[in-house]
Order: structure tokens, then sequence, then C-alpha cells
């Protein structure tokens, strides 16, 4: 990933792209180099990087924008609640090695949907609000005797 920066031009600058004086009153630098806005394009789907924001990808000796790195390179995984393909563009939630659909991403045992902020806890693999996790907790030590206190 990399970042791109338009820069009035006030003095004499050759474009990476068509070797040509950079003229324009903005140009680009990206990957060290200068461009004219029109020459710093997306190898795949031809846009103008400069206009699809401050970040362009470099791979496989392409230059990209997001979504075509993504498409092209992203890794794709299956959601661990509902078990069904996540894109490789699609926004997600992590939670250890666990990866979720934002939709997805819900407790357990009550399905309340998460918030940013909210607490949640991991236990057996399996994602709980607060409250579950604390029923949870209070059920296993209610439930658990430890004999070995009691031995000889």
């Amino acid at each position: 990933m990399t970042n791109t920066n338009i820069l009035p031009t006030n003095k004499s600058y050759i474009c990476a792209n068509c070797n040509q004086i950079i003229n324009d009153r903005y140009m680009l630098q990206a990957l060290d180099k200068m461009w004219h806005e029109d020459c710093l394009k997306c190898a795949c789907c031809d846009c103008r990087l400069g206009e699809t924001g401050s970040t362009l990808y470099l791979k496989a000796n392409l230059i990209l924008c997001k979504r075509d790195y993504l498409r092209l390179f992203g890794m794709t995984g299956h959601c661990a609640s509902c078990q069904r393909l996540i894109p490789a563009f699609d926004l997600v939630m992590r939670c250890g090695e666990l990866v979720y659909h934002l939709n997805c991403f819900s407790c357990y045992e009550c399905q309340q949907k998460f918030c940013v902020g909210d607490r949640y806890f991991l236990y057996n693999n399996q994602i709980l609000c607060e409250d579950d996790h604390e029923r949870t907790r209070k059920t296993l030590l209610s439930s658990s005797t430890d004999t070995s206190l009691y031995s000889k």
C-alpha cells in the first residue's frame, strides 16, 4: 500500500508513465516518482488513482486501486458464524483467528449485535455478550467441584 500526494507544479518534473514534462497545474507523487494526474491509473479498471483517494497498491508489477487489489489478491474466507463465503473486499470483524460478516458478529446465546465499543468475550470459539459471559462463568463455577481439595 502506498500513498499519493497532489502537489502544485512549480518546477519541471518528468512523468513516470509517459516520460513527458509535467506542465499541468497539479501533479501526483507516488512510488517516489512524479506523475500527470491522467497517467497514474489502475492497471485493471483504468480509474485515475488521484481521484480514488490517497492510497494505491503495487503487486506483481501492477499499480492497482484498492478494489482491484482486493479482488485480485485479497484473501477470502468463511464466516465463523454462518459459514458463508466472505468476499475479499467485504468489511469484517475479527476475533482471534475467527472472521465474521459484520451482520453475523453477535452474541452466540442471545444474538445481540455488537456496536462499536461494546464488550464481548470469546469462550470456546463462541462470542458472548457481557451478560451471557457472566451467566456462563457463574454456571461453570457453581457446577465445578474440585475434589482434590478434600482428598487426603
